[in-house]
């Protein structure tokens, strides 16, 4: 998961994690993790997904972090914004409206602030586990003590497909200590993923998480 692995996938168009409508557990459960606040949502490994805009358009101040240029310049242009870029560190600071993408690696990003929500759709799923404590930690430090997020994760034989996305089971997540893990919705998501069957795949769970820091 070297970060050329990435930039090949974008200039290959190898981009199936990228959905063209929002995400269900978002529009089912956002507004149960969100409490009713419209605070700064951190959303890690973004992408171009329209899950930001659909966040922005609820009020909140959405930052995201992605790794590739080119998902960014995709993502203002099919919103039709005119972004800002400047230099943050060693990222590139995207703004228009009430969403910015910093450019870069996220283990690089920094934050003056303390954000009360995070949404992780594909970011989690997207490190092999080896690489996965060294994000839930880097994410911990990034967040208010009463902070809450929006976890989703798959669930499937690991031995039948290579990932990413990989398998995050649920007894894993009882290893990081830093969080804890409130299964909201689990369901049976293989029809709505049909590449993965032809992977290999002929059980596939996705599951929807509520997750508090402790």
């Amino acid at each position: 998961m070297e970060t050329h692995f990435w930039h090949e996938r974008w200039h290959r168009r190898e981009i199936g994690f990228h959905r063209s409508e929002i995400h269900w557990a978002l529009k089912r459960h956002w507004d149960e993790i969100s409490g009713g606040r419209a605070g700064r949502v951190m959303v890690p490994l973004c992408g171009k997904s329209l899950d930001l805009r659909w966040l922005a358009e609820r009020g909140h101040g959405v930052v995201g972090v992605e790794l590739s240029g080119r998902a960014v310049e995709e993502f203002y242009r099919e919103w039709k914004k005119a972004p800002t870029c400047t230099r943050s560190g060693r990222l590139q600071h995207w703004r228009a409206g009430n969403v910015e993408i910093f450019e870069g690696d996220f283990f690089d990003y920094l934050n003056d602030e303390p954000f009360q929500m995070f949404y992780d759709r594909a970011a989690l799923v997207a490190l092999p586990q080896e690489m996965r404590g060294r994000y839930i930690d880097h994410l911990g430090s990034l967040l208010a003590d009463n902070a809450s997020g929006l976890l989703v994760t798959f669930e499937y034989d690991q031995a039948s497909m290579d990932g990413p996305p990989f398998s995050v089971p649920a007894d894993e997540l009882g290893d990081y200590p830093g969080f804890r893990f409130e299964l909201i919705e689990r369901r049976d998501a293989l029809a709505d993923h049909p590449g993965f069957a032809q992977r290999g795949l002929t059980d596939l769970q996705e599951c929807a998480w509520r997750v508090i820091p402790v």
